[in-house]
């Protein structure tokens, strides 16, 4: 459970340098992976690498890196051109329940409790979701984003529990890991090379310093710790902690130098709801468990 809540916490920053700064998404989400994967690189192919994979294994990862990170990146990254960051945060607040659904459908069936845990971790999520987003529902390019988000959370979801099936915590480890952002820049190189023109690649050092922080902090470090606390907790559990970076998001979207205007008690109610969230889809269950 620390494995995901540290992560949450490096999470919580990303959504706001994202969204106030001008990069293109496409080249955005190469430099994120493949920056990822240059730091795994030396663990990954070492000859005294850790519990090295097999051929079929390694192909196995490299295809869930694809989905979960190249394909929700490739998504994601498009939605900040339709939606402020902290409207992707908060959009981001239906991934528990993808993450039951597709756990259900490659293991079993998820216990009644476990989707109530989902759903008050969307209700936690949804409190912020009203309060910084008001009741309209925006136009043709806020829907946009809204679809893209949600195809997001999809490939996240059904990445995350592809993986917590194939690995397990003693396999988890950083070497192999790096064939998941193999995989995940695989997908998003060639996008970019086909989309990214000259002028974009005219960046600021403060833009080449934002995104050496978001490939080597957010993805490289965050989604390992993410990935392999994943494997060492049920899915209950799993499924109320993928909200947590919801409102440490907005939480960082009202602290300095952001200061979005809003009132406290929306937040307060958040965390609270999670807390009772994470209670319920914890209790009775073990490591790596299926709640």
């Amino acid at each position: 459970m620390a494995l995901l809540f540290f992560a949450s916490l490096l999470w919580s920053l990303s959504f706001a340098l994202i969204g106030a700064n001008d990069i293109d998404p496409n080249l955005l989400t190469a430099a994120r992976l493949g920056l990822a994967f240059i730091a795994f690189a030396p663990l990954t192919f070492s000859r005294r690498a850790v519990r090295k994979p097999g051929k079929l294994r390694a192909a196995q990862l490299v295809a869930i890196g694809a989905l979960q990170y190249g394909l929700m990146y490739f998504l994601v990254h498009k939605a900040y051109g339709f939606l402020e960051g902290h409207e992707v945060a908060l959009l981001t607040i239906t991934t528990p329940l993808y993450v039951v659904f597709f756990e259900g459908y490659v293991t079993r069936h998820p216990p009644a409790r476990v989707w109530g845990a989902a759903a008050l971790a969307v209700a936690a999520a949804f409190v912020l979701r009203r309060e910084f987003l008001g009741d309209d529902l925006g136009g043709a390019s806020y829907w946009k984003g809204v679809g893209l988000v949600q195809g997001a959370n999809l490939a996240w979801a059904a990445g995350l529990v592809l993986y917590r099936k194939l690995e397990s915590p003693s396999t988890a480890t950083p070497g192999r890991f790096g064939w998941m952002f193999l995989g995940g820049f695989l997908f998003a190189a060639p996008i970019a090379i086909g989309t990214v023109s000259a002028s974009d690649l005219q960046l600021t050092a403060r833009e080449v310093g934002v995104i050496t922080y978001l490939g080597l902090i957010p993805s490289g470090l965050a989604f390992f710790l993410w990935n392999r606390g994943a494997t060492q907790v049920g899915v209950g559990s799993l499924a109320v902690m993928n909200n947590l970076k919801v409102p440490l998001a907005v939480t960082v979207a009202l602290a300095p130098p952001f200061s979005e205007p809003a009132e406290p008690w929306p937040l307060a109610t958040s965390f609270a709801l999670l807390a009772a969230a994470l209670i319920l889809g914890t209790r009775g269950s073990g490591q790596r468990s299926p709640d």
